[in-house]
């Protein structure tokens, strides 16, 4: 197995990995870097992205966060995309209002825990506690090796369950670890991150005093 990091390296988002194994080639995400405009320019050189290539078995795309799916819409209209199904559901509502939004002639849809095999890439997907609904980190299995891709997640959201699961039984005999480290800490900060249940009482709360100022005024 080779890997190709395209982007993502040294910026955070823009997302873009190549997996190569027995001539056949697996990319992870297509992201839209944080500090550029959607442009087809921007688009990495990958053998596929720009004319048909059937060495390129299918793009996968973690989550539907910007930094990460952002340049799929730029793609071969016949590549085979592979995503959580309400991740393409998402996809598809938001190309009618954003430039980023896309539509897909061929999809697979990942499911928690069920094994895709596609070419000789045995994909299996691990459902995310993550901001961006239907979120999945990915293991990869090829030519005898594992590479694990983290995706994006975190341990302090709505489901956080999930991450608590993963913890006690991670994948095993993984040879590459890909991780996207975003946040780890803040500098200043002691204890936790706030729950997105805590943060929520705080709207609440902060909302019902706004609402009691104004009926005062």
């Amino acid at each position: 197995m080779k890997v190709c990091i395209h982007r993502g390296t040294q910026e955070v988002g823009g997302t873009c990995i190549e997996i190569e194994a027995e001539r056949k080639r697996l990319v992870l995400d297509v992201g839209l870097p944080l500090n550029v405009e959607p442009s087809i320019r921007h688009l990495p050189k990958v053998k596929g992205f720009r004319e048909p290539d059937e060495a390129l078995v299918a793009v996968v795309l973690s989550h539907p966060h910007q930094d990460h799916f952002g340049l799929s819409r730029y793609l071969q209209p016949d590549v085979q995309m592979i995503m959580g199904a309400a991740a393409e559901g998402i996809l598809k509502a938001s190309a009618l209002f954003t430039p980023t939004g896309a539509t897909f002639r061929h999809v697979l849809h990942l499911e928690h825990g069920k094994k895709l095999d596609v070419g000789p890439f045995t994909i299996t997907p691990y459902l995310n506690d993550h901001s961006a609904y239907d979120a999945y980190s990915l293991l990869i299995a090829a030519d005898g090796q594992r590479l694990f891709y983290s995706g994006d997640f975190r341990g302090h959201g709505r489901k956080s369950a999930l991450f608590e699961q993963f913890l006690k039984h991670p994948p095993s005999n993984v040879d590459v670890l890909l991780m996207e480290g975003t946040t780890i800490g803040r500098s200043g900060s002691e204890g936790k991150f706030k729950t997105e249940q805590d943060l929520e009482q705080e709207f609440v709360r902060r909302s019902t005093i706004l609402r009691g100022w104004c009926i005062f005024r």
